[in-house]
């Protein structure tokens, strides 16, 4: 009889990630494709998972496709709106199984190995998501420039405004304002300009400006990152107010917003003992004691 495998999706914004173990966890291959969140629609998003999920069977070396062997877990950003996850799970798929979360679930999964807890995201945005007796929890989130606090986007959007404060002469001796103006051959109307078009992600770009001028004693990137810090420990906070008793900081500033956490969090915060395709895995019914086995 042929040994089954597990395949955890995370199919989100920027990219679609895939991960193909055996039932022990034994990573056998991996694979990506473009995006597959929800919005583009089911068929798109389908076709970006069954891309990446090729590309991890053909990295595993495992002759010709047989998905019929497959029992998979995919976590799909923006499947929580109504009506979309019935959409989802109507499609024909080639799998033995298919179950779909959101892309928050899976994190959480992947964090706490399948256990209760929460997660706060910091990255171009941020959220707060928690699992907790099998219902999940959410926290900001809802988008830049009006929620996402403590996020890369509202990272960048507050070093603009540095610079705009010092192309008037309200604040001087910045590096990070001297930084940010080079980029724009010094002048204020070509950031103007660029500001009328940047997204979120062209915003959370800036962030790693802030983090350098930080750790080089810029006291007014010091005072954004740690504006953003005290944000990301509120919705840590708000995830323990509601019962949460683990939470996990993820994320791409998550380790170098960490410094500047009000004093004591991080000593509190747990360290995620997955990622996002680990908690994948699990909905896909692999044992958690297995997932994250590298």
């Amino acid at each position: 009889m042929t040994e089954p495998l597990f395949l955890g999706l995370d199919a989100g914004g920027t990219a679609c990630r895939a991960r193909l173990v055996d039932a022990s966890g034994l990573v056998f291959g991996e694979g990506h494709a473009g995006p597959g969140q929800a919005r583009l629609g089911v068929e798109a998003s389908f076709e970006a998972m069954l891309t990446a999920a090729r590309e991890a069977w053909r990295a595993a070396g495992l002759g010709p496709f047989d998905f019929a062997r497959l029992h998979v877990g995919a976590g799909v950003a923006g499947i929580e709106r109504l009506g979309v996850a019935d959409t989802f799970a109507a499609r024909p798929h080639p799998f033995a199984s298919l179950v779909f979360s959101g892309d928050g679930a899976i994190a959480c999964l992947g964090a706490h190995g399948g256990e209760d807890g929460g997660i706060v995201v910091a990255g171009t945005g941020s959220i707060g998501f928690g699992l907790l007796e099998g219902r999940l929890l959410r926290f900001g989130g809802y988008g830049f420039p009006g929620s996402d606090e403590g996020s890369g986007a509202r990272i960048g959007l507050a070093a603009v405004e540095a610079a705009f404060r010092a192309v008037d002469g309200r604040l001087s001796g910045s590096e990070l304002a001297d930084a940010l103006l080079q980029r724009f051959g010094g002048e204020a109307h070509a950031l103007t300009r660029w500001c009328d078009g940047a997204s979120a992600s062209d915003y959370a770009s800036l962030a790693p400006l802030v983090v350098e001028a930080a750790a080089s004693g810029d006291r007014a990137a010091d005072a954004i990152l740690r504006a953003a810090a005290q944000a990301i420990g509120d919705l840590a906070d708000t995830l323990r107010d509601a019962g949460c008793e683990r939470v996990a900081l993820t994320g791409g500033l998550g380790a170098p917003l960490t410094p500047y956490l009000p004093d004591g969090l991080a000593e509190t915060l747990d360290e995620p003992l997955g990622d996002p395709l680990d908690g994948a895995l699990i909905l896909a019914g692999l044992e958690p004691s297995g997932a994250g086995d590298r």
